[in-house]
């Protein structure tokens, strides 16, 4: 098959030792209705056969590597610079497109001169077994207010407009062991109208060695020096999302608590929710929990994180 040498999309995977599912993904792409793609594959120095599933495929995949680990919002910003097309799309190495995908989300952006668009996902485990669906909700538009109440992104699910990207200088932090995909989307969605397709388009892999779930220690630092650089940056968000930014700014304390409990530190996590408490109903249930002679790992259930 011709390779298009400026394809419309180009699908970024960042791969490290990610053969246990990484056919599965990548046939996922070539099963797209829309055809005019590319994907740039990044190993980030993978010790496994990563490398060799890659390469069985056609020139649409283009392979490149790096032999030194690097993390994923680094990793992420390497690759797009290897891609052409006019949007970038994302797909993790144990994640799955759906086959109407690409085109959904490329007849929405071109109609409507978008910048992002991004849809629902259906969460299921390692042996592909549903554990729920997550549909966006979200209607298109301004929706900047409406994440920070609830931020519905799958990272999976999400397609940019490469020349925005290129021409504000934007990138995915580096520093960022958590959130780098949470600062980008937020800062374009601060000022941008974003496409939501309300169908799910993806399916997202949960697993014990999902990187999310090691990294939150950081949680509240990143996602609130996000919140706190848009609003240097912007003043008058204060002034249009007073409400939004105190739940936005709550959120990361309770996540912060939810990591104190899996560290054992009860008491801790007893006093990070105590000025939040009231803002929501989960935290006082929370919060009641912890006055309790209960396990941790039965909070841990309880909370949905055990």
């Amino acid at each position: 098959m011709a390779v298009n040498l400026e394809p419309v999309v180009s699908v970024i995977m960042n791969c490290y030792n990610g053969e246990e599912f990484l056919v599965e993904a990548i046939d996922s792409i070539y099963g797209q209705v829309f055809a005019d793609w590319e994907i740039i594959f990044f190993d980030n120095a993978s010790t496994d056969n990563s490398e060799e599933i890659a390469n069985r495929y056609d020139e649409r995949l283009k392979y490149f590597r790096i032999d030194e680990n690097v993390c994923l919002g680094k990793a992420r910003n390497l690759a797009m610079q290897k891609s052409s097309g006019r949007y970038v799309a994302f797909l993790d190495c144990d994640d799955l497109y759906l086959s109407h995908k690409l085109h959904e989300q490329v007849e929405m952006m071109d109609k409507n001169s978008l910048v992002m668009s991004y849809g629902g996902a259906t969460i299921i485990n390692e042996t592909g077994l549903v554990i729920k669906e997550k549909p966006a909700v979200n209607a298109s538009g301004y929706i900047f207010g409406n994440l920070l109440r609830n931020y519905e992104i799958n990272m999976q699910s999400v397609m940019l407009l490469r020349s925005y990207i290129n021409n504000n200088n934007l990138s995915f932090p580096e520093d960022f062991q958590y959130g780098p995909d949470y600062d980008l989307f937020m800062d374009i969605s601060s000022q941008c109208e974003v496409g939501v397709l309300n169908s799910i388009v993806v399916k997202t892999r949960l697993h014990s060695g999902a990187l999310t779930h090691k990294k939150l220690h950081c949680v509240r630092g990143e996602l609130k020096s996000t919140i706190d650089r848009l609003v240097v940056r912007n003043s008058k968000l204060k002034e249009i999302y007073p409400l939004e930014l105190k739940l936005a700014y709550s959120k990361f304390e309770y996540y912060q608590a939810v990591y104190l409990i899996t560290s054992g530190k009860i008491s801790q996590a007893r006093e990070t929710l105590r000025p939040i408490v009231f803002v929501r109903w989960q935290y006082v249930a929370l919060y009641i929990l912890l006055l309790l002679p209960m396990p941790k790992r039965r909070v841990m259930q309880i909370l949905n994180r055990a």
